[in-house]
Formats: C-alpha cells, sequence, structure tokens
C-alpha cells in the first residue's frame, strides 16, 4: 500500500520541475532586444505600465504572463463597468500588436490607450479567467482599450514595451 503514497511524491517532482523550467510572470527571457539609449528597461517599463493603470483604479493590474503575452486587468475592453468582477485578464501577445493609440475622453475625462491587432493576426486580444454571466461579449476582440494616465506616455511605454519583446508596430503615418 506504500505505492499511492510513491505516485504522489513522484507527480509533485514532476510538476514542480515543470513550472521551475517555465518563465514566471514578468519573466525578462521575454524581452528581446535591448532598450534605446534613454528608454526604460524591460522591468521599469512594466511597472510604469501598472503604476499608470493603478492611478486610475488601485485594483487593476498589468502583468507578462507566463507564455509572454501582455495581460491587463480592471476596466479593459468594458461596455458596462457596474458589472465588472476582476475576474478576468485581456492579454495579447506583443508580436501580434500592429498600432498604440492614444485616445483623449472628454466626457469621462479618463483617458485610454488601445492596441491594436496586426491584420494577420485577426482578433488577438482574448478574455481570460472566469466566465462572467453579465458579459455578453464572446472574449475575442481585435483591439485592448486599457483606462491609464499619463496616456501619452503611456502609449509610448506600452509601445516601448513591445519593440523590447521583439514586436514591431507599424511607422508613424502609415496605415
Amino acid at each position: 500500500m506504500r505505492v499511492k503514497p510513491a505516485i504522489q511524491t513522484g507527480a509533485a517532482a514532476i510538476l514542480a520541475a515543470a513550472c521551475a523550467a517555465s518563465p514566471g510572470i514578468n519573466s525578462v527571457a521575454f524581452e528581446k532586444r535591448p532598450p534605446l539609449t534613454g528608454q526604460q528597461g524591460y522591468l521599469e517599463t512594466i511597472k510604469y505600465i501598472d503604476d499608470g493603470m493603478k492611478h486610475i483604479d488601485p485594483s487593476s493590474e498589468f502583468f507578462i504572463s507566463f507564455d509572454g503575452q501582455m495581460c491587463f486587468r480592471g476596466l479593459v475592453n468594458r461596455q458596462m463597468a457596474t458589472f465588472e468582477t476582476y475576474a478576468n485578464y485581456w492579454c495579447i501577445d506583443p508580436l501580434a500588436v500592429y498600432n498604440v493609440d492614444a485616445l483623449q475622453n472628454n466626457v469621462t475625462n479618463v483617458n485610454t490607450v488601445r492596441l491594436w491587432c496586426a491584420h494577420a493576426a485577426p482578433q488577438c486580444a482574448r478574455r481570460i479567467g472566469y466566465p462572467n454571466y453579465l458579459d455578453t461579449s464572446n472574449g475575442i476582440a481585435d483591439s485592448i482599450l486599457v483606462e491609464i494616465t499619463p496616456y501619452q506616455p503611456a502609449r509610448a511605454a506600452l509601445e516601448h514595451l513591445v519593440y523590447l519583446m521583439g514586436g514591431n508596430l507599424r511607422q508613424t503615418g502609415l496605415r
């Protein structure tokens, strides 16, 4: 009857080894390029974006997932913020980001930044997390809209992070 504890111990060891081999949250393994002269580094840029979101909403969050996705939690892609549960994240692969727009909101005065999917990767934004039965969206989108401040420097930070992670944004003025 000692077989069961041995199997459990073996399974736990395999699981621990697999977890140790995979990169963690905000892992520098996803930094593919060095920062340009005078620019923040990879981890500093992630913190700057997270701080900008937390300034609008302390419960929001930004991080790089274990599989290299840029993930946002908070009032992201929301039509009815009243029903936000903060149980979901919206994630996007930095290699699929085509453009980053800074959008001024003169109604709520909470400005936003929108990350657009490339034409070659439509619907690249994904909602990950628990089901929210009050949310009728299908969990995929062609962009992610994030409330953040200051929104223009945050746009530059997101563009810089995409660059650091190996992505290529479109050139300004081209469509």
